[in-house]
């Protein structure tokens, strides 16, 4: 199911990306993709979109977090594959 693994991939970046690293952008944006990968049944979030949340988060840590980043990208791929 691609809800589980995009759950599964956020799970890894949050692994990767240690709380005590981000910056408060960072957190910022990890807080926002995980409040759209809320359980079913709960209203869908706001802006900014998932893809838009998950794409800044990748700008912003790729430089300094290459390992996250390419967890954030696997992320995109797994949500360009279901069509959002």
């Amino acid at each position: 199911m691609p809800k589980q693994e995009l759950k599964s991939l956020f799970q890894r970046l949050r692994d990767h990306l240690p709380e005590g690293e981000a910056s408060a952008q960072q957190k910022m944006l990890m807080d926002q993709i995980a409040y759209h990968l809320h359980d079913e049944g709960s209203p869908d979030p706001v802006d900014p979109s998932l893809r838009s949340s998950v794409e800044a988060l990748i700008g912003d840590i790729e430089t300094d977090h290459p390992k996250s980043a390419a967890i954030a990208k696997n992320i995109l791929e797994t949500l360009a594959s279901i069509g959002i």
